[in-house]
């Protein structure tokens, strides 16, 4: 082992870093704080004298994900947010910081994809399994992605805003006919066309 990450006496987890680039993320929690989820789904015990964690791999592997109204509100409104931020910087020349949030506006959209596909998303900032083998996302999912870089311009920026916004309304409505919440596309274009 290199180094460990996270090495706060008050957090619950720390970060073990190894030369052969392994990462082993590793999390404290005591017996009560260990519940069935989604995220405990195809785990692989090590040990388990009492037979708890066989318990709670059986129940979580009976749970499936379907986002929340809650939860496709935070997201669209990142999603404005990113969208207003990326517009703002690129027209002050602040191409990191517009780029920055370019890159969060095809996060988002990963994101919306893998809730259209009933896959629990990653905390808002966390590519892991989005891109790579990993990746439940479809070919046409990641080539469209790909197809979203851009460099420092202003114009460049735009024009894969403008991509990125229109693949915001289709899988914006999908969410909203799948989970029966009102999609208002009138409100919609009123915040994207402030910016496009």
């Amino acid at each position: 082992m290199i180094y460990f990450e996270d090495t706060d006496s008050l957090s619950v987890y720390t970060v073990a870093h190894y030369d052969c680039f392994v990462k082993v993320d590793v999390f404290y929690y005591t017996p009560d704080k260990i519940q069935p989820t989604v995220w405990l789904q195809n785990i692989k015990i090590i040990k388990d004298t009492n037979g708890m964690m066989a318990s709670i791999l059986e129940k979580s592997m009976k749970y499936t994900y379907q986002p929340s109204p809650e939860e496709i509100e935070v997201w669209r409104t990142k999603f404005f947010a990113h969208l207003h931020e990326a517009y703002r910087r690129a027209m002050r020349k602040e191409y990191y910081y517009a780029l920055q949030s370019v890159d969060n506006l095809r996060l988002a959209i990963s994101a919306a994809w893998y809730m259209e596909k009933g896959v629990q998303t990653n905390a808002f900032g966390d590519w892991a399994k989005y891109e790579g083998g990993r990746s439940k996302l479809d070919p046409w999912q990641k080539s469209l992605l790909e197809s979203w870089e851009c460099g420092r311009s202003t114009m460049e920026i735009m024009t894969v805003m403008k991509s990125i916004v229109h693949e915001f309304k289709t899988v914006h409505s999908s969410l909203c006919t799948k989970l029966g919440i009102e999609e208002d596309s009138a409100l919609i274009d009123k915040i994207v066309n402030t910016v496009i």
